[in-house]
C-alpha cells in the first residue's frame, strides 16, 4: 500500500472477509450436524456473533431463532427473538412479517420459560469463534491469532496453518501483515 489510509482500508476488508469466511464455516457445519440437535444449535447461536452486515446479520438471527424454537430451547430462542428486534433494518416495512414473528416468538417463550437441550453457548459472555473447533472461547480465556488474517484459536492449535486464510501458522508473533 502507498498510504496510512490504503493500509487502514486494506485491514478493515481483511476484517470483513475473514468474518464472512468464519460465517460460511459455520453455516456449512450447521448443515452437516443436522441430525445433532445440540451441536446444530450451538452453531445457529455462533453464527449470530459472525461479524456481518445488517441484512445477513437478520438472516442468521432469524435462522438461530427458528431453530431454538422448533427444538424447544425458548430461552434462547427469545434471546435471538430480541437481538433481532434490535437490528436497525427490522423497523423497514419490508422486514414486518419477520419483527411480527419475533414478537410472537417472544410471547411464546416468555409463557414457556425453559430450554429443552443445554448448549455451550453463554450469550453474556462474550467470546470469538475458534475457527478451527467452532467453539467458543470466552472473554479472559487463553487464545492465539492468525498473525496475517486475524482468527481465533485455541492455543493447541499453535504453529497450525490457518483454517481461514490457510497462509499463516496460528500463534506466529509478527511485525505488519
Amino acid at each position: 500500500v502507498a498510504t496510512r489510509q490504503e493500509g487502514a482500508d486494506l485491514k478493515e476488508l481483511l476484517d470483513v472477509c475473514r468474518e464472512y469466511i468464519t460465517a460460511l464455516r459455520v453455516k456449512s457445519a450447521i448443515d452437516e450436524n443436522a441430525d445433532n440437535v445440540t451441536r446444530s444449535l450451538e452453531l445457529n447461536a455462533y453464527f449470530t456473533h459472525c461479524g456481518l452486515q445488517p441484512a445477513h446479520l437478520m438472516m442468521a438471527l432469524n435462522k438461530a431463532m427458528a431453530a431454538a424454537f422448533k427444538a424447544k430451547n425458548f430461552i434462547n430462542a427469545a434471546t435471538f427473538a430480541r437481538k433481532l428486534l434490535e437490528v436497525p433494518d427490522i423497523s423497514s416495512e419490508k422486514h414486518a412479517d419477520t419483527r411480527s414473528k419475533a414478537q410472537k416468538v417472544i410471547q411464546k417463550c416468555e409463557k414457556e420459560g425453559r430450554n429443552e437441550f443445554t448448549i455451550n453457548y453463554d450469550e453474556m459472555n462474550p467470546f470469538s469463534i475458534d475457527c478451527a473447533t467452532l467453539t467458543p472461547i470466552y472473554r479472559g480465556s487463553p487464545s492465539i491469532k492468525c498473525p496475517y488474517c486475524g482468527s481465533c484459536y485455541s492455543p493447541a492449535f499453535k504453529g497450525k496453518t490457518c483454517v481461514t486464510c490457510l497462509m499463516s501458522s496460528a500463534g506466529l508473533e509478527t511485525v505488519g501483515l
